[in-house]
């Protein structure tokens, strides 16, 4: 597996931009990844999940169902499962802001043995969220994959992760932002569904 075609994959979408971002997780960077621009290209969702699945080969045998939260990993999680013969569920926020499993899902995930699937990660924030939602139905997190990891290995999550990307990408609370202490305006891309802190 190469983290080479992997940036040549964001690259040639156009879905690694900087600037100056407001990040879900509140904290501010000059790097964003832009995983829509990839999401509109099917092949490249397909081959990014054929490269998890390989990544994660060592574990088909541990791992009853892959799991991805809404929005954006939903595709990655998707083929992924599709790649390893895995059935395939998905998180969502509720109408209370907090992460659970689907409704429709939730009889597969129970008891069941998971690899959660992310897009993007800069805090682990949102990986946690999932893992206690998962948790909460008996479900067990045997590892995490995600596309990028922002902090170049250095989340604390709780559980095993392996990433396709690793970097380091600087962030800073709001208050701390030295982008915002030279007045660079700043843009807030995407959405999840959880308001940023």
């Amino acid at each position: 597996m190469s983290e080479s075609r992997v940036l040549e994959i964001l690259r040639s979408c156009n879905a690694l931009l900087e600037g100056h971002f407001r990040y879900t997780s509140g904290r501010h960077g000059s790097e964003y990844f832009e995983k829509i621009r990839i999401i509109l290209e099917p092949r490249f969702v397909d081959e990014l999940g054929r490269m998890m699945a390989i990544q994660m080969d060592t574990l088909k045998n541990e791992i009853d169902v892959v799991c991805a939260p809404a929005y954006g990993a939903i595709v990655f999680g998707f083929s992924t499962a599709l790649h390893m013969g895995k059935n395939f569920a998905f998180l969502q926020r509720n109408n209370d802001g907090n992460m659970s499993v689907r409704s429709g899902f939730r009889n597969l995930v129970a008891g069941s043995r998971i690899l959660l699937v992310e897009d993007v990660s800069t805090t682990g924030g949102s990986i946690i969220e999932s893992i206690s939602a998962l948790e909460a139905l008996n479900a067990r997190v045997v590892q995490v994959g995600l596309i990028v990891d922002r902090t170049a290995g250095t989340m604390n999550i709780g559980v095993p992760y392996k990433a396709l990307l690793s970097v380091k990408a600087e962030s800073w609370p709001q208050d701390e932002c030295p982008l915002c202490n030279r007045g660079i305006p700043i843009t807030t891309p995407g959405s999840s569904g959880k308001s940023a802190v």
